[in-house]
């Protein structure tokens, strides 16, 4: 039986006109070439779809490798000094060191110092001079010979700072206008050094060693020699200006303590710590300031991102500058070496052990030999961390 289909006549009782089917005919043509258009413009879109997700996936490959190489680059300290170093040379401050240094000079008197208790470590005779921070100090460390040797070695090694690095370490809220003071520095890489430097850096990494306790090893920081320019006149008083800071040495949470070296005789100069406890009613606020700062995660007091952080350093600053009975305030003293702990015994920043190095007077500037003690590798997991430093601390007391 056959499909009946009603016609056009049948359904709309009319046929259209010739000119409503010629309408109709070019309105289904537009509407074609538009679907075309349509799907010409979605075959374009799929290709760039596909470029971009190609893109993001050898974007993505890139960023891995990079993530990788970063992982395995090891920033060291010296990196970081190499972009804060100046190209200006070391010859008039040199030329006027050498004009008043007397290498042969006779030693200064030994300085009156708080002396908590007499210590000894093997032959080397010392006082401990505060308990928080654990702080210690021996003369005669090294040789008035081996003082004179390292200078020399300075002024081969030592590059000066430039005035961005130097205006870093000011302390928050300081004035702009205020004298930037000069310093020179040098990493010493020791494996490097070749003959009697050679020999007498390891010397000196070896008495280190034999008296924190803590071997030399590769997961440490290389002994940092410093030159400090003289202001030229006489001052009063301990100049704070560089400011103070934390034994973190670039962000390295792991240096237990430090030990500075004194290679000549200066006016002025002292190594501050305003925060050390020595029983007078003056440390009280500096050590609760210290404490603030610390658990803050301020490292040195230059650093006020936050507008309170800025005052409270400024104070600190302050304090260290303007109240010389506060705290515990070390002279120079060609030979002499000067211990202290940065980390508590469980491992944290202690905030008594924020120092600095107040400004020379006169005109001899001041050398230091500074080498920092981490600990080793195989300690620095939680649960052996807090013992490791608690044990290094009491073998100091």
């Amino acid at each position: 039986m056959a499909f009946w289909r009603p016609s056009y006549l049948q359904l709309y009782g009319t046929m259209p006109s010739d000119a409503e089917v010629s309408a109709a005919r070019a309105k289904l043509a537009a509407m074609r070439q538009s679907l075309a258009g349509l799907k010409q413009h979605q075959a374009r879109l799929e290709v760039v779809c596909q470029k971009a997700k190609e893109n993001e996936s050898s974007l993505k490959k890139e960023l891995r490798e990079l993530m990788d190489k970063m992982a395995q680059v090891k920033l060291e300290r010296e990196d970081i000094e190499g972009l804060f170093y100046s190209d200006e040379g070391f010859g008039p401050w040199q030329t006027q060191f050498r004009r008043f240094w007397r290498p042969n000079a006779p030693a200064r008197p030994s300085q009156r110092l708080p002396c908590v208790r007499e210590v000894s470590f093997g032959c080397l005779r010392g006082q401990q001079l505060s308990s928080s921070p654990v702080a210690l100090w021996f003369p005669n460390f090294a040789t008035p010979e081996e003082c004179e040797e390292l200078i020399e070695l300075g002024f081969r090694t030592c590059k000066r700072h430039n005035a961005d690095a130097q205006a870093m370490q000011r302390p928050a809220g300081e004035s702009s206008g205020e004298k930037l003071r000069g310093v020179a520095t040098a990493s010493l890489q020791v494996g490097r050094l070749a003959g009697a430097e050679h020999v007498l850096m390891t010397e000196m990494q070896r008495r280190v060693a034999e008296l924190t306790g803590i071997p030399v090893h590769a997961d440490e920081i290389n002994p940092f020699l410093k030159f400090d320019q003289p202001a030229g006149v006489d001052l009063k008083g301990d100049d704070m200006s560089i400011g103070l800071h934390l034994d973190v040495n670039g962000g390295r949470p792991y240096c237990i303590c430090s030990v500075i070296i004194y290679l000549n005789d200066v006016d002025r100069g002292r190594t501050v710590f305003p925060c050390a406890t020595n029983g007078t009613a003056e440390t009280a606020p500096c050590h609760q300031l210290g404490q603030v700062m610390a658990r803050a995660g301020y490292t040195h007091t230059s650093h006020s991102s936050a507008q309170e952080a800025g005052q409270e350093a400024s104070e600190l600053v302050n304090r260290a500058s303007t109240e010389p009975n506060s705290g515990l305030r070390v002279s120079p003293q060609r030979g002499s070496a000067f211990w202290f702990f940065t980390l508590d015994d469980v491992g944290g920043f202690d905030g008594s052990s924020w120092h600095g190095g107040a400004a020379v007077a006169g005109d001899l500037g001041k050398w230091t030999l500074q080498i920092f003690k981490e600990i080793p590798l195989p300690h620095r997991s939680a649960a052996a961390l807090p013992q490791r430093c608690a044990e290094l601390r009491r073998r100091a007391q």
